[in-house]
């Protein structure tokens, strides 16, 4: 059983029960109608199953594009019950519906993981009209009446406790691309104005769709009161975060004076089978904190109490730092004297923790450093006690990938929980983030090839330790912990032994500084791997047809089904809604690298792989060429728009030497927009003009120089500048799920828009848009924030998260700096962008693997840095991060792979996926230019020729 997948322990024989039920329905209220000739309708009604959801339309049923749709939610348990009765009521209505296609589908829909507008969704209804909308919402509330299903946020109740929602929302409209690259059903308003269907978690109808319920004529609150009180004593001033679950809070007591974190269940939301669910979750945890808070494990119990089904858990508020931020703030402080006893002494205090709940007769059965609180004095506690239980009572499935072993992992959904041994494992995993803050996700090998799992283990423990003597010490003991087998892990008592020796002993030779670098044989390993498995899962089937790349199947009783385009490699999550053409998560980027390897004047490779190489690239192009033809694309982004797609197919052509290719790819460059709303790389103007000064250098055609020039031009009209900053912002009334955003990252914002307009100043010797871009880096320089010696930023001047990645973050705005003080000379900006380059190599052991926000962009960044500064050291810290996409590497069929961004799957998007990689991967090998960086463009020649002043301060 593959525990990633949809948990098929518990539906094998469940499978079919829903559907089963739902045909017996329509056939029984045929018979009561009209006798045996009526039943003989229940055959005029469509079943089509498309996971999640079972689609059921009558025959002949007119389709409506959008309107009033209900949904009835339904516990696993009830759901049986439910949809007999809801069937029986829409079956005499001849009213198109779907449903959840499994119950392990729908426990999907309920748990406490599904995003908040969703859950509970169980069965929606597509009426024919407002009027029988409201009948049938009357109907089958009384069927339903009195049985179990969560609250759906999204919608409004149809009446209080009823199972029956309702909310505006598209039926059957087809799913179009938008203006962001991504497939959506869009509603229309009454002036034909294309309008997003959000699923927000609140009742939320356009203004404009009047509600035919006696229950929306009840005010709707906008907004969130700025406290609320509890059981007449507890003063919620702040959400520390929300889910389907319920909230977790920070509140005042006010019998105490103290603050106090209030946790919150909703009704029905993670039920199962069992008939538990949440609300029974949180009482078990209540009795945990009864039985370990005095024992000094957990936080001290406060109060516990019910508001409208709703369950409400008090407890104390510890004071401290979660562990996953302790360590990960560690890495980037100064060092420190004696991490080696504070190290120490944390783990001897999770050992002691794990040893006082194994006493008691439980097992934590869920131990990360999420579930850990490090006080300033270094004591520790454990939180979320939630999932502790007796081996071998029943428990429902819980873990945290990572930090569970294959047993855990692998369980059924419902079974014995298990021994001590898991806590072992959790243990050892915990204390690798603790010494290293990497996360221990590993993604199992497949095929005859496979290694053990201690193998995999041991390689990304090394990787991750090397370099540090503390971590190295530990390494014994992490291995030893998180062993595959159970019966071969380390237990406490070893544990202690081996601590105490580490305590009293001397302590180990130092280690070679700087982490582990991948050689060249392995890097031709990671590259040769990942594009022979790239080739080897490419479709041979995908459909070369327009309409199959286009929009969402609807069906003749409008029933509004997912996008099912045609892709020539697997997308999965947000992906799988994107445009199958874009760099981003489509073909373009892999068909971009493709071509890279493709021409006569390529890095070596073996023959045989070149050769299919070409095969594939020649199939990919012509597929994306009749894909563009069949299907507008309003985006003329790089990585989410046809600027990155035309990009591509001229590199394909003139790789392949094929002149309709290379045709097909500046026919789509020239008929970009000059002028988009967007201004940034991914979806808008800095994006488009980047493609089309390439093309203009590649081609010599002037016709891209002037597009590209004028592209700068509204780069620089809708400039916001101070004295101080420039900033560009993409409009608030823009009809894109960016709009209102302000950002200084290269894919959004700053950066990326000041790369291009330092581009096209220098290599067209535009003094303005030179003047312009030396104003972005000197907003970023000023903007930048110092830990330890490493550059970080917040989204924008409103804060936001601090990252060090591409997107947003230090390689990105890196990225530019480093470019800034190569056409100018600005000594800032190559200082600030080695302090960029601290960030990223500093945070390397926690980076995803892909190009957007992860390990492959922040090397391309230090390759930039190394080639501009002519200091090596950069190129050896981008052979550190090739070293942890080794380690976090999986088999698949004898090749050697990179994860995703999640490292839940293999997926080959440029910026998501294995593209990116495997472009970091062949730069680091055989070097060469940034990949979708136009620095072709500015060349000595041009420069002189163009008498280019210098701006800025030169060295």
């Amino acid at each position: 059983m593959d525990a990633r997948n949809g948990r098929e322990d518990q539906t094998s024989v469940d499978r079919h029960v829903l559907e089963d039920i739902a045909k017996a329905a329509l056939a029984r209220a045929g018979r009561a109608t009209a006798g045996e000739e009526a039943a003989k309708e229940a055959t005029t009604w469509e079943f089509r199953t498309r996971r999640p959801w079972t689609y059921v339309t009558p025959v002949g049923a007119a389709r409506r594009a959008q309107g009033w749709k209900l949904h009835v939610s339904a516990t696993p348990l009830s759901a049986p019950v439910v949809l007999a009765r809801a069937v029986e009521v829409l079956a005499r209505r001849r009213c198109s519906f779907k449903f959840a296609a499994t119950l392990a589908e729908l426990s999907g829909l309920v748990s406490r993981e599904q995003d908040r507008g969703a859950v509970g969704k169980f069965i929606t209804v597509y009426p024919a009209d407002d009027r029988a909308a409201t009948a049938i919402a009357e109907e089958l509330h009384a069927a339903t009446m009195g049985l179990p299903g969560p609250p759906i946020l999204s919608d409004r109740a149809y009446k209080p406790g009823s199972l029956v929602h309702y909310r505006y929302g598209v039926f059957s409209a087809p799913s179009v691309l938008d203006n962001d690259g991504t497939y959506a059903s869009r509603l229309t308003a009454p002036d034909g104005t294309p309008v997003t269907d959000k699923r927000n978690a609140w009742y939320s109808p356009p203004s404009w769709a009047p509600c035919p319920f006696e229950s929306g004529k009840a005010p709707v609150r906008v907004a969130a009161p700025e406290a609320v009180l509890l059981a007449d004593r507890f003063v919620v001033r702040q959400a520390v975060r929300h889910n389907a679950k319920g909230g977790v809070f920070l509140a005042e007591d006010r019998d105490t004076g103290g603050h106090v974190v209030v946790k919150q269940a909703r009704p029905h939301v993670g039920a199962r089978l069992t008939g538990r669910d949440e609300r029974d979750a949180l009482r078990h945890e209540w009795r945990m904190l009864g039985l370990f808070g005095p024992l000094g494990v957990t936080a001290r119990r406060v109060a516990f109490f019910d508001k409208d089904d709703n369950l409400f858990l008090v407890q104390e508020r510890l004071e401290g730092t979660v562990l996953t931020a302790w360590a990960g703030e560690r890495r980037v402080e100064a060092p420190d004297p004696r991490r080696r006893e504070t190290v120490l002494g944390l783990v001897g205090r999770l050992v002691d923790l794990v040893t006082t709940v194994h006493e008691q007769g439980y097992i934590v059965r869920d131990l990360t450093p999420n579930n850990v609180i490090v006080a300033g004095d270094g004591d520790c506690r454990l939180i979320d006690l939630e999932t502790a239980a007796m081996p071998g009572t029943l428990v429902g499935r819980a873990h945290t990938p990572g930090y569970a072993p294959p047993e855990q992992e692998q369980a059924p959904a419902h079974g014995p929980c298990p021994g001590v041994e898991v806590d072992f494992y959790a243990l050892g995993a915990t204390v690798f983030y603790l010494v290293t803050a990497c996360q221990p996700m590993l993604l199992a090998d497949q095929g005859e090839q496979a290694r053990s799992w201690d193998s995999q283990v041991r390689t990304l423990v090394d990787v991750a330790a090397s370099g540090d003597p503390v971590a190295t010490e530990l390494v014994p003991m992490i291995v030893g912990l998180m062993v595959e087998d159970p019966a071969l892990r380390w237990d406490l008592a070893r544990v202690r032994a081996f601590l105490s020796g580490l305590a009293t002993g001397p302590q180990a030779p130092p280690v070679a500084e700087g982490g582990h670098r991948l050689g060249t044989a392995e890097q031709d390993r990671l590259l040769h791997d990942g594009l022979a498995y790239t080739l080897r899962t490419m479709s041979t089937s995908a459909s070369t047809s327009a309409s199959s790349s286009a929009s969402t199947s609807a069906s003749s009783g409008g029933v509004a089904e997912p996008v099912a385009s045609a892709r020539l490699w697997a997308a999965t999550g947000y992906g799988a809604n994107a445009d199958p053409c874009g760099v981003q998560y489509g073909a373009a980027g892999v068909l971009h690298l493709m071509a890279s390897l493709a021409g006569p004047d390529a890095a070596p490779l073996p023959q045989e792989l070149r050769g299919r190489l070409t095969t594939g690239l020649r199939d990919g192009a012509n597929w994306m060429i009749h894909c563009l033809a069949g299907e507008r694309r309003p985006s003329p982004g790089l990585y989410f728009g046809r600027a990155g797609m035309a990009w591509a197919l001229y590199e394909a052509g003139t790789a392949l030497d094929d002149h309709d290719v290379r045709a097909a790819g500046l026919d789509l460059a020239l008929d970009l927009p000059v002028s988009w709303p967007n201004p940034d790389i991914c979806h808008g103007l800095a994006g488009t003009g980047m493609a089309l000064l390439h093309l203009w250098n590649a081609t010599g055609d002037t016709r891209f120089r002037d597009r590209a020039s004028a592209c700068a031009d509204e780069l620089l009209k809708v400039a916001q500048r101070t004295p101080d900053t420039v900033l560009w912002a993409i409009p608030k009334d823009f009809d894109s799920a960016l709009a209102g955003v302000v950002h200084y990252g290269f894919a959004h914002g700053v950066a990326g828009i000041g790369a291009y307009l330092l581009t096209v100043g220098a290599a067209l010797g535009r003094e303005d848009c030179l003047e312009t871009a030396v104003a972005a880096g000197r907003t970023l320089v000023d903007a930048a924030g110092y830990h330890g010696g490493a550059a970080w930023w917040g989204e924008g001047p409103h804060g936001g998260a601090k990252m060090p990645h591409w997107c947003s973050g230090s390689s990105g705005i890196g990225t530019f700096l480093v470019r800034l003080h190569a056409a100018t000379g600005d000594r800032r900006a190559l200082e600030v962008a080695r302090a960029a380059a601290m960030a990223v190599h500093g945070h390397r052991l926690r980076s995803g693997t892909a190009a957007c926000h992860g390990l492959a962009g922040d090397g391309q960044f230090l390759l930039d840095l190394a080639e501009a500064a002519g200091e090596p050291v950069y190129r050896d810290q981008a052979e550190e991060l090739a070293g942890v996409l080794w380690a976090r590497a999986t088999m698949r069929d004898g090749l050697l792979v990179v994860p995703d961004e999640n490292a839940l799957d293999v997926t080959f998007g440029w910026n998501t996926g294995l593209a990116g990689v495997l472009a970091f991967m062949l730069r680091l090998r055989h070097g060469g230019p940034r990949p979708w960086m136009a620095d072709a463009a500015i060349t000595a020649e041009k420069r002189a020729d163009k008498g280019l002043a210098t701006t800025g301060g030169r060295a």
